[in-house]
């Protein structure tokens, strides 16, 4: 299968095809197909056939109204704002400083536990907010009960995955060919008219890949809002992730699926919205000749001071909760326990504080640096140094296995002349719109028929088997002039050939966006390993780490900070690594 001989390779290509989605039909569409049979049933037991009274109970209940109404507003003002912030950031990383794309996308691999204590010293009763509004002399807000909430999900979703939809953006404008900004310059065109006449042409495509991963990425956003708000947040908090997992903590699938069948067809509008108003935006800017005669004249160009000052304070804002994060990993325990508990204590007492509460000293440089944090982690709790290696030990065959069959199928996807192909590629795009709540119960009964409960290839299967990957390959693959493809095939070139010479380094970009997201994803996994790894000892570190906020802050900081460094220093050595193929592949073609 890998090699691809040059006898009859087509056959070999649609094999790949069929095996991938024979993965992901096992994982996911059966999953899904089940979750369409609870939606129509009263119950497990009897199992009566009640149609549509599910979703109509559903679309009735106060609750879920109140979530969908949340969700829709949460879309609606995240997803634009972050690709219009993302696009700025890919055009400034574009004419330089592209080494700070790194800064950005380490909001990804922080764990969520990292998360939601940084963005809880901010939020909290106590937190850094409120004690600015004391000192202004201005009325502290009450987040639980506030509608100002709304705007914490809104910069937890657009901290996280801006650096994300940035990498792709920049990607989308690295493909666009140089000469075309040269003819248009020669023709009198000014910076604002490339920007209008090329650049957002050929870049809609892009555009709605980035809004497509960027909708899947804001429901992930749920894992920080639970470990900060629980289950039964602020009503303005409250969203359809919520709901659905407080129908699946009841096991009630026949809500859960009705739940989710629903923001199946929400998600699906915001995404077929998105692909219109991209091939409309395209439409219209493609069918505007370039002349001398229609230059616009416009502000002159901002300095290079004001670019770097954007960049740097965009990479200033990704980095803060990891440097936050350190800095506290030198503090002692009690030190912790005194800066950011809301409660006013004896070690505390003298600092800031008002009727009974005590507001957070956040802190980048400690007084009193110790060590005591890292010698409970290494020295006194083994147990969580084992679940370190858990970690390790499900990352490392989930990213060898999706990267091997997500490229493979991407390439057979494209090349192959099977005519259900399409079909079959329909259904990924299904797939990747289906909430994670949707497929936990009946994956969890596919585990157990296959014999994979408590054991990681309940997880790891279905990863490698995810069809995000093949998704973001096929569609970067599409972008590709096929004159370099016809050009191997004149000079003899197999099918192999042509795919470890000419396909192959030319996917790196995108090889690397899906490194981040499946790092981002599986480093961090907390839900599916509770659900599937009965053993407390046998899971991975995260879900300790968002455990140990609630039970003891000893060794937090360091355990994060230990935590997230192998990954830190995998997305180092792949940034040079890929700087330097990129280099290779060019000079090659």
């Amino acid at each position: 299968m890998i090699g691809l001989p040059p006898v009859q390779p087509e056959e070999y290509i649609e094999k790949v095809v069929l095996r991938d989605a024979y993965g992901s039909v096992n994982f996911y569409l059966l999953p899904f197909v089940l979750s369409l049979y609870y939606g129509v049933i009263d119950n497990m037991g009897s199992r009566q056939f009640v149609g549509f009274a599910n979703i109509v109970d559903t679309l009735t209940n106060l609750m879920f109204l109140q979530a969908a109404k949340n969700t829709a507003i949460y879309l609606g003002v995240s997803i634009p704002l972050i690709l219009l912030l993302s696009l700025g950031l890919a055009l400034l990383l574009r004419r330089g400083g592209r080494g700070l794309l790194f800064a950005l996308l380490v909001p990804l691999v922080l764990p969520s536990g990292v998360t939601a204590f940084f963005w809880n010293a901010i939020f909290s009763a106590g937190g850094l907010i409120n004690k600015i509004l004391y000192l202004l002399g201005q009325p502290l807000i009450n987040w639980k009960t506030s509608a100002a909430a709304m705007v914490i999900p809104i910069i937890l979703f657009l901290w996280k995955n801006t650096g994300l939809i940035t990498a792709i953006m920049l990607i989308g404008c690295d493909r666009i060919p140089q000469e075309y900004y040269e003819i248009a310059a020669g023709e009198g065109a000014t910076p604002r008219v490339c920007f209008y006449k090329v650049t957002l042409p050929y870049l809609a495509p892009t555009v709605f890949l980035a809004g497509l991963i960027a909708v899947i990425q804001s429901f992930k956003v749920f894992r920080e809002l639970y470990i900060l708000f629980g289950a039964y947040p602020n009503p303005y908090l409250y969203q359809l992730q919520h709901y659905m997992n407080n129908q699946f903590s009841s096991m009630n699938l026949q809500k859960l699926s009705a739940a989710s069948h629903i923001l199946f067809v929400l998600m699906a509008a915001v995404i077929l919205l998105t692909y219109f108003m991209q091939k409309r935006l395209s439409d219209r800017f493609t069918s505007v000749e370039l002349s001398p005669a229609k230059v616009v004249s416009i502000r002159k160009k901002p300095s290079d001071f004001v670019e770097r000052l954007a960049l740097w304070t965009a990479a200033a804002v990704a980095l803060l909760p990891l440097l936050f994060t350190v800095a506290n990993s030198f503090l002692s325990p009690q030190e912790v326990i005194n800066r950011y508990s809301s409660q006013v204590l004896p070690g505390n007492a003298g600092s800031l504080a008002r009727d009974g509460l005590h507001f957070v000293q956040m802190t980048l440089l400690p007084t009193e640096p110790t060590l005591a944090q890292y010698e409970e982690f290494l020295l006194q709790s083994p147990e969580q140094l084992r679940l370190f290696w858990n970690s390790a030990l499900l990352i490392v065959p989930i990213l060898l296995g999706r990267l091997v069959v997500s490229v493979l199928a991407a390439y057979a996807f494209e090349r192959s002349r099977w005519k259900y192909k399409e079909i079959a590629f329909a259904v990924y795009l299904v797939i990747l719109l289906m909430p994670m709540q949707v497929t936990l119960v009946p994956n969890y009964i596919t585990a157990d028929l296959l014999g994979l409960l408590d054991s990681y290839w309940a997880i790891i299967l279905p990863a490698v088997f995810h069809p995000l990957g093949v998704f973001l390959l096929r569609l970067q693959m599409k972008g590709f002039d096929r004159a370099w493809v016809e050009a191997a095939q004149d000079c003899g070139a197999s099918e192999w050939q042509i795919f470890r010479r000419v396909i192959l380094p030319n996917l790196r970009p995108g090889i690397l966006v899906l490194l981040v997201l499946t790092v981002a994803e599986y480093w961090n996994i907390i839900d599916q390993a509770i659900i599937f790894i009965d053993d407390a000892v046998r899971q991975p570190l995260s879900v300790a780490l968002s455990k140990m906020l609630s039970t003891e802050n000893g060794s937090f900081f360091a355990a994060s900070c230990l935590y997230v460094l192998p990954v830190l220093l995998v997305f180092i050595m792949g940034k040079d690594a890929f700087q330097k193929k990129k280099q290779e592949g060019s000079k090659r073609t």
